[in-house]
C-alpha cells in the first residue's frame, strides 16, 4: 500500500480452543464445549500499545500546520509559523521571509498539501521527550504523482505543542511519465528526488511505526555525508560510502562547477563545509529492511577570489544579493550559512552495500545569512 496508507490499528485476536477431550457426561441436546463461566475467563486480546499521539490529534496538528503554512502571515518572521514550526524548518522560513522583505518580493506560491497520512511510534519506543511522528502528504493536483512531502513533527516536553522541525520530499511511486519526474511539477520545491521509490514504513501488528533498533549507528551516515560534501573547488571528494548517482557524484560535480557562474567569471573558489544540526530525528525501519535517516545539515559556504586582486559581484536579484545589498558593489570574499536536509537509506544490518540517497536539496538549500568583504 506504500507510504500513503493510514494508521490502521488492529489487535491480534487470540483464540483459545476449548477442546472436548476428556469431557464426559454431555447430555443430549447440548453441545460439548465451554461453559458461560469458562467463556468469561477466556483471555482477551492485549490492548494496542498507546501511540505518542493519537491519529485524530495528529490530523489536527497537521491541519493547523497546513493552515498557517498557507496563510500569508506565516511568512512573517514573528507570526504564524513560530506557532507550528521549530528547529531547522522555522529557521528556513524566517530567513526566506527576511529576504523577501528586503526586496518587497511577493510571498512564495506555496502548494497545498493534501491526503495526509501518519507514521506514529508507540510510547514504549519513545518513553521520554522529545517525541516525534512523521506526516506524509501529497501536493494538491499531484496526488497520484511519485512525490510525497515528509514532515517530522516534534513535541519537546509533555503537554507541549507539536511543531514541524524538518521538511523534505521523497519518491513513493515510480514516475508515470517523463514530465512527472520533475519535482517542480509536483510541489514547486527545490528538493531533488531519487527516481526509485522509497519503500513503505514498517509497522507492527497494532499499526505503530517500527523504529530502527540500530538508530545510533544508522545516524552516523549523516556525518559521513557531511564529510563527503565538504570540499574546496576545483578538487572533488571521492565517494566511498554512497551509491553513485544524481544525488551524490553528479551533485558534487554541479557544486564544483559553481565558480563558473557568470557573475564569478571563474575568478573565485568555493569552499563547502557541512555539519549535522537539528534534533535527533527518529530512524524509521522500512519494509525492505533498510533504515530511513533524515539528516538536517548546516552548510558554511565561502567564496573567495583566486588572488588578492580579484573581485566579483553577486546578482542583486538573487538571495545573496538581497542580503548583501550588492547593487554596484564588488567583493573579495563572502561567507554564507545555508540549511539543507538529506534523506538517506541505510542498508540493513549485515549488508555491506553503500547507503542510498533518497532526497536532498543540496543544490538549492535555503540561505540563512551571508556576510562579505568588500573590494572597495
Amino acid at each position: 500500500m506504500g507510504w500513503d496508507r493510514g494508521i490502521a490499528v488492529a489487535a491480534a485476536v487470540v483464540l483459545v480452543a476449548a477442546g472436548a477431550a476428556g469431557c464426559t457426561g454431555t447430555s443430549a441436546g447440548k453441545t460439548a464445549g465451554t461453559t458461560p463461566a469458562a467463556e468469561a475467563t477466556r483471555p482477551s486480546a492485549p490492548p494496542a500499545p498507546p501511540l505518542v499521539i493519537a491519529q485524530a490529534e495528529a490530523e489536527k496538528v497537521f491541519s493547523r500546520f497546513e493552515w498557517e503554512r498557507r496563510t500569508p502571515a506565516g511568512w512573517k518572521p514573528a507570526d504564524g509559523m513560530a506557532n507550528v514550526a521549530t528547529g531547522p524548518l522555522l529557521a528556513e522560513w524566517k530567513a526566506n521571509a527576511a529576504i523577501r522583505a528586503l526586496r518587497n518580493w511577493p510571498g512564495t506560491s506555496t502548494t497545498s498539501l493534501v491526503k495526509p497520512s501518519f507514521v506514529i511510534p508507540a510510547e514504549r519506543d519513545q518513553p521520554s521527550h522529545p517525541r516525534f511522528f512523521v506526516a506524509l502528504s501529497k501536493a494538491n493536483g499531484w496526488e497520484d504523482g511519485p512525490a510525497t512531502a515528509v514532515h517530522y513533527f516534534v513535541q519537546e516536553a509533555p503537554g507541549g505543542e507539536w511543531k514541524a522541525a524538518v521538511e523534505t520530499w521523497m519518491a513513493t511511486a515510480a514516475p508515470a511519465s517523463p514530465e512527472s519526474e520533475s519535482v517542480a511539477r509536483f510541489a514547486a520545491t527545490t528538493v531533488q528526488l531519487r527516481k526509485t521509490p522509497v519503500a513503505a514504513a514498517g509497522r507492527d501488528a497494532a499499526g505503530a511505526a517500527v523504529l530502527s533498533p540500530t538508530a545510533d549507528a544508522d545516524r552516523t551516515v549523516c556525518g559521513r555525508f557531511a564529510d563527503y560534501t565538504s570540499f574546496t573547488t576545483p578538487d572533488k571528494p571521492e565517494n566511498e560510502h554512497f551509491a553513485p548517482g544524481p544525488l551524490t557524484d553528479e551533485m558534487i560535480g554541479k557544486l564544483a562547477e559553481m565558480p563558473k557562474a557568470p557573475e564569478l567569471n571563474g575568478l573565485a573558489r568555493y569552499s563547502f563545509e557541512h555539519e549535522v544540526t537539528g534534533p535527533r530525528l527518529p530512524v524509521l525501519k522500512l519494509d525492505n529492511g533498510a533504515s530511513l535517516v533524515a539528516c538536517p545539515l548546516l552548510r558554511t559556504e565561502e567564496v573567495r577570489g583566486k588572488s588578492a586582486t580579484v573581485s566579483f559581484t553577486f546578482d542583486e536579484d538573487s538571495e545573496r544579493g538581497a542580503l548583501l545589498n550588492t547593487k554596484g558593489k564588488k567583493w573579495r570574499s563572502s561567507e554564507a550559512k545555508l540549511s539543507l536536509t538529506a534523506l538517506i537509506e541505510v542498508p540493513p544490518a549485515g549488508d555491506s552495500g553503500p547507503a542510498q540517497m533518497a532526497a536532498c536539496n543540496c543544490l538549492e538549500p535555503q540561505l540563512l545569512e551571508i556576510s562579505g568583504k568588500r573590494a572597495d
